[in-house]
């Protein structure tokens, strides 16, 4: 009987030994699990864009720009156009307009109410004859910067 304790007490003790003694596996870290990713800023929503910003004195009936020039005279009118793609129907397009001081002094704002591809345009003009200078005008699509032009008045 002694044999069979001393051999119970020696499997119980190895038992606790290889496996009460066995090293710590080392912990794994798992990440969270990843937020849903973002919606892309809404100028890029739907692959909309703004190309070919241009300047002009006059636009066509389809807002394209008619005679194009980035000189202007005090008594003008000036017209920004620029092709509009693959828009949805409410996009948001904004023209910032720019004096020579660096300052915003006019901000225009459509929204598209047909979507698809197309030209768009928006213009300014001063009563009082506009101030010699360079000028620009930044575009805006759903609030983000799609593109800009620069005019001189002189």
């Amino acid at each position: 009987m002694k044999r069979v304790t001393i051999a119970l007490v020696l499997v119980v003790g190895a038992s606790l030994a290889v496996f009460g003694c066995k090293k710590k596996e080392a912990a794994v870290y798992v990440p969270p699990p990843a937020a849903e990713a973002t919606a892309p800023p809404a100028a890029m929503q739907g692959g909309a864009r703004v190309e070919r910003v241009t300047t002009a004195k006059a636009v066509n009936a389809d807002d394209s720009p008619g005679e194009t020039s980035a000189a202007f005279g005090k008594g003008d009118t000036v017209y920004v156009s620029m092709w509009t793609a693959n828009a949805p129907v409410g996009t948001e397009i904004k023209a910032r307009w720019i004096g020579p001081d660096g300052k915003q002094f006019n901000e225009d704002r459509i929204v598209t109410d047909k979507a698809g591809d197309g030209y768009t345009s928006f213009f300014a003009r001063n009563r009082n004859g506009w101030a010699p200078g360079n000028y620009r005008v930044e575009i805006l699509l759903n609030g983000q910067p799609a593109g800009t032009t620069a005019f001189v008045v002189s």
